[in-house]
């Protein structure tokens, strides 16, 4: 009788995000997908079209009989224990005479043998009292003077190999003259940081919404129809496949979007650099260029498995590669997975964690992860609550938590048990409400189209000489009163009122941003400390208005502005 045997890698997050340093990680995950790859299973008998699916450290693989299988797994988890020490596997096995009961019933036994495993018993220190800078295990290497575990030495054998993972990902070229090339940086030095200042970086974790009960529909489907086998290992390899391309593809747009956001200036100094110019454009910095004309862009793939995909970048772009993840989700329609065997379009719920530069790995992701969960819950409950389905959702968290802190004890602690804060947010407007992270985005923030009363809202005027020039609303042009704002948010709407009041005796123009209330609060909740928190933060990648429209003007008129920089 055929057999099925699931392979499910367990502890990646543990074992990839064990060393602060990015390219330890970057080996790490290469490691993880390098184990459950096409090319790694098909070995000792088993051929490549045996491997019913494979990725994200997960693996379904098909054999002739429970010996061929049991044959095979003995050479595997040796081969597995030789070439990734500290990863371990969970591994079932399930006879079949349907290939649909046999998907189901592996699923029930992946699950019971994840609940009835033993843990190893550590035994590594023995006669060993070093330990590795790295990860804390017992070290047996010497490497550039520091100590290693042989799970960093195996990892940085396999630097080269991490890097290459993410080629296929790179923008082919920067519209910046020729020669010059864009990257992925592998520290975090080249991330595109500002220094001098105080940087954050983002960890992005995009997971996709609902997809294990899509699958088990679709299984319940081809059970109910008796689906030939050959029709079903057909349909799987479809539909895991698209979602697999699906990832590939948010990746290469945001890698794309990236790069269009690039451009020569001159600095100072007077030398030709590569800039990240997105709106608003004060907000641009300046990247990290090799000798070599190589440009680091500011953000690094780390995982990409199936339904969730991590990254991380400069802080200041990671709320809108976030949202650029989410919208391209909406674009594209997985084969077999929606009602009724047809076609289906999958959402999303992404988690950004914007923290110092060098926080440690494992609590940002954690973090990313816990926000997450939090847009996941809430667009949950909006579902049930308002009976029908929404769309994509987006929560972040600005600064360092307490370690193990879950997300709703930090809302509770830090914004009054959620009342100074409206996130998670909607990607776009649905029925569960009207404030989404476009309309946060774009007419709370601004400067846009229409957000000519946002924090960071202008227009445009001609002056007595019929001359155009950009001015600043009453909130843009005042620093002092936004933070006055922001300080006064956490003393409730009445405070806020009286001081917008206040402010309108001498200032008629004064008015609450997006046609908000008086007090800036929506029933017991408000936005206001979401927008303000984001003012200097968060850059959007398309060209700032204002700059498009002067240098639109400078060129129809022919003249040179002052303070115009060299661009390319």
């Amino acid at each position: 009788m055929p057999v099925l045997t699931g392979i499910d890698i367990i502890g990646i997050q543990s074992y990839i995000f064990a060393s602060n340093r990015l390219r330890d990680v970057l080996s790490a995950s290469w490691m993880v997908e390098h184990v459950t790859s096409n090319g790694s299973l098909a070995q000792w008998g088993l051929t490549a079209d045996r491997v019913l699916v494979a990725a994200g450290g997960n693996a379904i693989l098909e054999f002739p009989s429970k010996p061929d299988a049991k044959n095979w797994t003995a050479h595997y988890t040796r081969w597995l224990h030789e070439t990734a020490p500290g990863l371990d596997a969970v591994i079932a096995h399930q006879p079949y005479d349907r290939l649909a009961w046999g998907l189901k019933a592996l699923q029930i036994g992946l699950a019971c043998q994840k609940l009835e495993r033993l843990p190893n018993a550590g035994q590594l220190g023995l006669s060993v009292t070093a330990s590795c800078t790295v990860t804390g295990l017992p070290a047996t290497h010497l490497e550039k003077g520091d100590l290693v575990s042989p799970r960093v030495k195996r990892l940085r054998e396999h630097i080269n190999d991490a890097r290459r993972r993410w080629d296929a990902f790179r923008p082919h070229k920067l519209e910046l003259g020729p020669g010059w090339s864009a990257d992925f940086p592998d520290e975090l030095d080249h991330m595109g940081r500002t220094h001098g200042g105080t940087s954050l970086l983002g960890v992005v974790h995009v997971d996709a919404n609902s997809v294990g009960r899509a699958i088990g529909g679709w299984l319940r489907r081809c059970i109910e129809d008796e689906l030939d086998d050959r029709v079903v290992r057909t349909q799987y390899c479809q539909w895991s496949s698209a979602i697999t391309n699906l990832g590939k593809q948010i990746l290469h747009v945001m890698a794309d979007l990236t790069a269009e956001c690039v451009h020569t200036e001159t600095d100072e100094d007077g030398r030709k650099r590569c800039f990240l110019r997105g709106t608003p454009h004060e907000l641009g910095f300046a990247l990290y260029d090799s000798k070599d004309n190589r440009t680091f862009l500011p953000l690094q793939p780390v995982l990409l498995g199936g339904d969730d995909l991590t990254l991380v970048c400069d802080g200041r772009i990671a709320l809108d590669l976030a949202a650029t993840a989410l919208h391209e989700f909406e674009k594209h329609k997985i084969p077999h997975l929606g009602e009724e065997g047809g076609d289906t379009i999958l959402t999303a719920c992404a988690g950004v964690a914007l923290v110092k530069a060098h926080a440690p790995f494992y609590r940002s992701y954690e973090l990313a992860e816990g926000l997450c969960q939090s847009a996941k819950r809430l667009r949950q409950k909006n579902n049930q609550n308002r009976g029908v389905e929404t769309g994509c959702w987006l929560d972040w968290h600005v600064g360092t938590t307490r370690p193990g802190e879950p997300v709703e004890e930090i809302r509770k602690r830090q914004y009054q048990y959620g009342a100074l804060t409206m996130r998670p947010y909607p990607l776009v407007k649905s029925h569960s409400r009207d404030q989404t992270w476009n309309w946060l985005d774009e007419e709370l923030l601004g400067p846009g189209r229409v957000a000519n009363d946002s924090f960071r809202g202008f227009r445009h005027e001609r002056d007595a000489h019929d001359q155009d020039r950009t001015v600043f609303n009453c909130w843009s042009g005042s620093r002092s009163r936004v933070k006055r704002l922001a300080f006064l948010v956490s003393n409730g709407g009445d405070g806020v009122k009286r001081q917008v009041e206040a402010w309108r005796v001498s200032d008629p123009a004064v008015q609450m941003p997006a046609g908000l209330p008086g007090d800036g609060f929506l029933g017991s909740e408000t936005p206001l400390l979401d927008a303000i928190e984001l003012m200097d933060l968060h850059v959007r990648l398309e060209p700032d208005p204002r700059r498009a429209d002067s240098d639109a003007t400078i060129a129809a008129n022919g003249i040179i502005h002052p303070n115009a920089k060299e661009t390319g």
